[in-house]
């Protein structure tokens, strides 16, 4: 058994593959496999299975009305998708999953994962432990993207980062210019004017924060 279907049961992922057998913690699935840069899933489409990323990397976008592409996240294998908004009244693909990679995709039906849930109580708090910290990861990009001007989001970015007065980005200019959904000179610039104000020392994805009150004050 693929021990990906136990992704949200510490107690069964744990177990030999002997043990989960004697226990029967099966859960029915369908298999299907993506090419790097096919589309998986489109904005807006019914979340009628739990997608489980088993192999691969994908990453979502979020297409604004304007036709304007917001990068959300990029997701390594096993990690599932889209599983918060499978028991929503409106269940839908809230963005565009396209794959990174070639990926293999577990689908598990509502229904299996409901009968996992009332079979399995490990599987259920782990499940509800999985999409709180969902909650709370979007939470913090809604917050990024409120932040008013690139330095706004740098600043707030810089400071969810900060440990003792250093921070590290985390991922390069491109990708963190991806993220806040600017464009990569503007933001090469607005930290290089951080840096020039003496806010900021910043080299090669590492910095030091100089002025704290400066930074704060950037904060939308």
């Amino acid at each position: 058994m693929n021990k990906d279907l136990l992704f949200f049961c510490s107690i069964c992922r744990e177990k030999s593959p002997e043990e989960i057998a004697k226990v029967k913690c099966t859960i029915t699935h369908t298999i299907k496999n993506y090419k790097r840069g096919e589309l998986i899933a489109s904005q807006g489409d019914r979340v009628s299975f739990l997608y489980m990323l088993t192999k691969g990397k994908v990453k979502t976008e979020i297409i604004s009305n304007s036709g304007l592409t917001i990068s959300v996240e990029e997701i390594s294998a096993p990690h599932p998708l889209a599983a918060a908004f499978l028991f929503t009244d409106d269940n839908r693909f809230p963005m565009e999953v396209i794959a990174l990679e070639d990926c293999e995709i577990i689908l598990i039906s509502k229904s299996s994962i409901e009968k996992q849930m009332a079979k399995c109580p490990g599987f259920l708090r782990g499940f509800m432990v999985f999409i709180a910290n969902r909650v709370q990861f979007l939470s913090e990009r809604l917050k990024i993207f409120s932040q008013k001007g690139i330095k706004a989001k740098i600043a707030y970015y810089i400071l969810q980062h900060d440990k003792n007065g250093t921070f590290e980005l985390g991922r390069s200019i491109a990708s963190l210019a991806e993220y806040f959904g600017v464009e990569r000179p503007s933001l090469s610039r607005a930290i290089s004017e951080m840096v020039h104000d003496g806010i900021i020392e910043f080299e090669a994805g590492k910095g030091k924060i100089l002025k704290y009150n400066d930074v704060k004050e950037l904060l939308g």
